[in-house]
């Protein structure tokens, strides 16, 4: 780290006041949270002045900022969105932590607009609200999109902290997702469970369209291997089936592909429709693997051979209905019964 110059002097040698160059790093780290990394790295004297301050300028960045009010800033210890995300985790009020906080609450402002949220169609009989202006109903639709997604932060930061070195770790990952939607309310996991029904449908019709899209065109297997990574090439009986609109090997991607957004949060969703542009991380191929990983082990346990956990979703129904009161046959409508309420009590 160069220190041929001091920030906190005029090149003239008049001392700058230290609360002026941190007024200045403020605003700067509010328009580019990446810049806290690049100022601490200008000279000692800087990089020391930015971290005795920054617990303060952390709390100044966060406070009373709207973007942050779905990325639930208030987990302690919270999961990072590194690649994989494993075990990394950010401390509350650091930059690195304000950085995530920030990325998050982008990334849900992506998600909230992509087709994989998409609640137009109605013959999937998602949440709505008759007879309000179409702009009225989408501007509701993306508060609860917000608020879910919010959700799901808070399931997958609770297992922060739990080392990928830890024994019995998936027991304990499970069990403590388990102990938080045990404490959530049954009008919090309507809309959890509405969500993540919502991103599995739309992960089902991207990715067959894009199946079949690749058929058509006359594309070879290594094509959509190369725009979807090898694991999640169908064989040729699942791509004879699909053609013949059986969907079955779909939908078990579908399953997967809900439970690991559940497991890690709205960032795996993300890295599914997004990540083939991020060409130095391609997190889209982390998601393949995942998913593949996931169809594996249900293979396994189709044939006997190991144990396995019901799905997160199955969990969050089941703790639904007993909050509820409902039956599972009736869990779907009092859960979107209880969303459309919530929807046109907004305060917009």
């Amino acid at each position: 780290m160069s220190d041929t110059w001091n920030l906190l002097k005029s090149h003239g040698g008049i001392p700058l006041a230290p609360e002026v160059c941190l007024r200045v790093v403020e605003y700067a780290i509010d328009d580019e949270p990446k810049v806290a990394a690049v100022l601490m790295g200008l000279s000692k004297s800087f990089c020391l002045l930015l971290r005795s301050y920054e617990t303060s300028l952390a709390k100044a960045l966060s406070k009373n900022d709207d973007r942050l009010e779905h990325v639930n800033a208030a987990q302690p210890i919270a999961l990072s969105s590194r690649l994989p995300p494993g075990d990394a985790t950010v401390t509350t009020l650091t930059y690195e932590w304000y950085l995530e906080m920030r990325c998050r609450a982008s990334l849900i402002d992506f998600l909230v607009q992509h087709e994989i949220t998409d609640m137009d169609d109605d013959t999937n009989g998602w949440p709505t609200i008759e007879n309000i202006h179409k702009s009225e109903l989408l501007l509701r639709q993306t508060v609860f999109k917000k608020r879910a997604f919010g959700l799901l932060y808070q399931l997958a930061d609770c297992t922060a902290g739990i080392k990928n070195s830890t024994p019995d770790r998936d027991q304990r990952i499970r069990a403590e997702q388990g102990r938080l939607l045990e404490s959530l309310s049954e009008t919090d996991l309507s809309a959890l469970g509405c969500l993540v029904e919502i991103v599995g449908q739309g992960f089902f019709t991207i990715f067959k369209n894009k199946l079949l899209a690749s058929s058509r065109l006359g594309q070879s297997l290594p094509y959509i291997a190369h725009s979807q990574s090898s694991v999640l090439v169908p064989s040729a009986t699942q791509l004879n089936d699909l053609s013949q609109n059986n969907d079955n090997w779909i939908r078990e991607c579908m399953c997967v592909f809900e439970d690991r957004v559940q497991r890690y949060g709205p960032y795996f969703a993300w890295s599914f429709v997004a990540g083939a542009n991020n060409r130095a991380r391609r997190p889209d191929l982390w998601v393949n693997d995942e998913i593949q990983q996931g169809l594996d082990d249900m293979n396994s346990f189709e044939m006997g051979h190991t144990m396995a956990y019901a799905s997160l979703q199955s969990v969050v129904w089941r703790v639904f209905c007993r909050k509820n009161g409902c039956t599972l046959q009736d869990s779907w409508n009092e859960a979107k019964t209880l969303v459309e309420s919530e929807m046109a009590e907004y305060k917009l």
